[in-house]
């Protein structure tokens, strides 16, 4: 029997799967809306900031839905109340997955969180995988003692609960990230100024933008693109099996978020000689002002590098974004701490420190679960 089939019961709580519904107004919805409102609540607690890292069950939903990441989990109740989640994503044709434990403040301290981690090392090994890595927040500032990433860039508080937890766990730490914000609106003077520097310093490139989904010509570019995104940016230690889309995957990725109160924004660089797409990056929208746009994926392909155009699809994609949403108050972004490239760039625009994530991994082996 799978790991997600069967329903555990312990002394004050149970473990149940989660159903995922075909939408957030379906009839089996509660516990899958419930699960992104404990997931929103600690992201909140573990930034320091209220407002932050808040996804509703509609954000999150197209990417339970996607085949290619096979997302599967449980959540913990006491009484019928959801008081906590685990997530795992299997990507597909991957040793590796991605798994994520939350509990709410009032209900730690009675084992939830290690039943439930338990719960997804058993069900990563009936998976086949043979590593399994998380990630954790905490806000700029914190202070304490630190274990040091093992890049040499950046570190992680030690006193942090999210911290001891993982460690208790057998889990290493391999990398940690800057999470930065850009407050909108921008001012025109300087961003027109950064404009022409991109511009001049990126002759023989234009670009392209659009916005949700992916005009026909761009398909292929953009699986290319997708493709190399996997492997280019900085993974230090994290394990990452090359990540392949298909002009297939992108339809049906676009069709998953069509759906979505997310708006994605779109820029590409093209190289005017060839008419190859040789970078791109993408903003994903809010459906309220009052939650910050998420920069997500910026890559230029190796081969075009040192010609700003980094910075020019970004300004170009942020124009866009105050153009079409000027109630948006605030950009947010991850980049890996050693990618100073990407960092310098994101400097130049606007974008401070507000929080870093810690990358952590714990290789598991396969077949039985070592809890017999």
């Amino acid at each position: 029997m799978s790991s997600t089939e069967h329903t555990i019961s312990a002394p004050g709580f149970t473990i149940e799967p989660l159903v995922v519904p075909d939408s957030v107004d379906a009839a089996d919805a509660a516990d899958f809306i419930a699960m992104a409102a404990v997931r929103s609540s600690v992201e909140a607690e573990q930034r320091g900031d209220a407002s932050a890292e808040v996804m509703t069950a509609a954000d999150l939903l197209p990417a339970w839905k996607d085949p290619s990441r096979q997302m599967t989990g449980v959540v913990a109740k006491v009484d019928g109340r959801v008081v906590a989640r685990a997530n795992l994503a299997l990507p597909v044709g991957a040793s590796e997955c991605w798994g994520a434990v939350s509990v709410l403040p009032g209900f730690r301290g009675r084992g939830i969180g290690s039943a439930l981690y338990d719960r997804l090392e058993r069900m990563a090994r009936d998976a086949g995988r043979t590593t399994i890595q998380n990630q954790t927040t905490f806000p700029a500032g914190t202070e304490g003692p630190t274990l040091p990433a093992p890049t040499g860039f950046g570190s992680v508080p030690l006193a942090l609960g999210s911290t001891r937890f993982l460690q208790r766990q057998g889990f290493s730490l391999e990398q940690v990230g800057r999470v930065s914000a850009l407050p909108l609106p921008l001012d025109a003077a300087a961003f027109s100024a950064r404009m022409e520097v991109a511009v001049a310093a990126a002759s023989g490139y234009r670009t392209v933008s659009w916005q949700r989904r992916t005009p026909e010509e761009w398909l292929e570019a953009l699986a290319l693109l997708h493709t190399r995104m996997s492997t280019d940016a900085p993974n230090a230690g994290m394990q990452q099996t090359e990540d392949v889309w298909t002009v297939e995957r992108v339809r049906e990725f676009d069709d998953l978020w069509a759906d979505s109160p997310r708006t994605a924004l779109t820029t590409i660089a093209v190289e005017e000689a060839t008419g190859e797409a040789a970078g791109f990056t993408q903003l994903e929208v809010p459906a309220e002002p009052d939650r910050p746009a998420e920069q997500t994926d910026t890559l230029v392909l190796r081969e075009h590098r040192g010609r700003r155009l980094g910075m020019l699809m970004k300004l170009t994609n942020l124009r866009r974004l105050t153009a079409l949403f000027p109630a948006w108050r605030s950009v947010e972004t991850v980049n890996a701490e050693e990618n100073r490239p990407m960092l310098d760039v994101n400097e130049s625009i606007g974008f401070t420190a507000v929080a870093y994530v810690a990358g952590w991994r714990k290789d598991i082996g396969a077949g039985t679960t070592g809890m017999e």
